[in-house]
């Protein structure tokens, strides 16, 4: 059995006898969910394989289980004690009504007679009722436990029956072979074909002991069987193939660029919030959403992305037979572990996320055949959650995120005093920014952070966009991309400071777009 991301290849072997001459050789009992085209046929013995055809084929009747039978008069029974609960609760209901109903006319006399009732005919009268009231309540909740009880056993029944019935709805795969044999003898026969309903997704344990120790990567495998059979005590392959995927070359298609059209309004008044929008627009091309590993673009180029699939082909072999039954559960199967290199840094980027990121840096990260999938993290034997890990990438170092640091605490601040707008010239509007990054380690030893942000990139001869103080930054000017390197001694805090202005025509709204 090998097992895709997408749909499994199934191999059955029979040895079969056959005359001399013409005969037919059927294999049964096979999976609905057949991929015809993709069937091969191996013969080991003198004969010819003239025709191999597939077809669906309702399975015949199975004899029934004998306790079918017996679940089917436990469930009459059942049935009927219910049926006879619920009658006398009805009854009881009844009962109660009519004492309620009767109730109002006690020591009530008919008109024109002079009898009336005494107290002690009173007395003995309200007893009756109370205690009678009583013994009703009192028998109809112990009915209702009574039926809880007896509906659950029913229910327990009825699926049991319905599991031990015979299947006679589901339609079975069978493969008819025509083979023409020189001689009676005995034919080792191999049919190999692709299903779909089944696939396999990867998983991974990242495990650190700390950060002078090698990563622990434990490679797992989630397989799914929805084929309608059971793999039992099967040698299961895995592999990262995908055979029933589209197959047709891909064709680029022209896109275009064009204005698009935006709300002016002439009265500020009269715009949402005050704000007035300009007519002049362009649709904005996307840049990358992230710094790391993007070294390789340069404006004006195009952006070479990274292949969607990987570039080699990955194959695993379980060493032991396996189980995996047709339910489409779930079933996690390890089938590495490995001792990896990696060197750690903290990493922040206080504008999308205020935390700071334990982050495991692996070189050479080719040789490990890693695909993409989720990983379960845990740093010195505590699970800190989960990461994705995405190989899938054009730098030559992986980065996995080993989750947040609790211990290292940022927070990013825009000071009210150091934000300014002001005209210039009485045709212009210069705006200016000032972000202040606080890092406080809360570690019994120092640690060194590296610290990323950014500023606005103009693609206007209108709007000029300046970076006034980098605060000893690193600066991408094409990217818009500060980063630090700051070292943050035991117990104490460490600020970093930057500023840039952007200077447009005062008649025209502004806009931040992310790419």
């Amino acid at each position: 059995m090998t097992v895709y991301r997408s749909g499994a290849k199934i191999t059955s072997v029979a040895t079969v006898k056959v005359p001399a001459g013409a005969s037919d050789v059927i294999f049964e009992n096979l999976s609905p969910h057949f991929n015809s085209n993709s069937l091969q046929v191996t013969i080991k013995g003198d004969a010819r394989l003239n025709s191999a055809v597939f077809q669906l084929k309702a399975p015949a009747p199975a004899p029934e289980n004998p306790r079918a039978q017996v679940i089917r008069d436990s469930l009459t029974l059942l049935g009927d004690v219910l049926v006879e609960y619920d009658q006398e609760n009805k009854v009881l209901d009844d009962e109660a009504q009519m004492l309620q109903k009767n109730s109002t006319r006690v020591g009530a006399t008919a008109p024109g007679s002079t009898g009336t009732l005494t107290v002690t005919e009173l007395r003995d009268l309200a007893d009756f009722y109370r205690r009678r009231m009583l013994e009703i309540r009192e028998r109809q909740q112990k009915l209702t436990i009574l039926q809880r009880g007896l509906k659950t056993a029913y229910e327990r029944l009825q699926t049991e029956l319905k599991r031990r019935q015979p299947n006679t709805g589901n339609p079975n795969g069978e493969i008819t072979l025509k083979i023409d044999a020189g001689s009676a003898q005995t034919l080792e026969i191999a049919c190999t074909y692709l299903v779909n309903n089944a696939g396999w997704t990867p998983l991974y344990d990242l495990r650190s002991a700390g950060l002078d120790k090698p990563l622990q990567l434990t490679y797992k495998a989630n397989v799914r069987n929805s084929t309608g059979f059971d793999w039992k005590n099967v040698a299961l392959h895995l592999s990262s193939a995908q055979p029933l995927i589209n197959n047709d070359r891909p064709i680029l298609n022209p896109v275009y660029v064009d204005f698009r059209p935006v709300a002016y309004y002439r009265d500020q008044k009269a715009a949402p919030s005050g704000n007035v929008y300009q007519m002049e627009q362009v649709v904005v091309a996307a840049d990358p959403n992230t710094y790391e590993g993007r070294v390789d673009i340069v404006p004006g180029k195009p952006d070479i992305a990274a292949p969607e699939t990987a570039e080699f082909l990955s194959t695993f072999d379980l060493p032991t037979p396996q189980n995996i039954l047709a339910d489409g559960k779930d079933n996690i199967v390890t089938l590495e572990e490995k001792e990896v290199p990696a060197a750690y840094e903290y990493h922040a980027v206080p504008k999308i996320d205020p935390a700071v990121f334990l982050l495991a840096k692996i070189a050479d990260y080719g040789q490990y055949n890693l695909m993409p999938g989720q990983a379960n993290i845990f740093f010195q034997e505590t699970y800190v959650g989960q990461t994705w890990v995405n190989p899938q990438t054009i730098a030559d170092t992986l980065l996995l995120s080993l989750g947040r640091d609790d211990q290292l605490t940022i927070k990013r601040a825009q000071p009210k005093d150091f934000t300014e707008r002001r005209k210039i010239f009485s045709s212009k509007i210069r705006e200016t920014y000032l972000f202040e990054i606080s890092i406080k380690n809360n570690k019994a030893k120092a640690v060194t952070v590296e610290l990323i942000d950014q500023f606005p990139i103009s693609r206007q001869k209108d709007i000029a966009v300046e970076l006034e103080d980098r605060g000893g930054a690193k600066v991408s000017p094409e990217f818009g991309k500060l980063e630090w390197s700051v070292e943050v001694p035991a117990g104490q805090t460490k600020k970093v400071r930057f500023s840039y202005s952007v200077e447009y025509p005062k008649d025209k709204g502004i806009g931040y777009f992310k790419g």
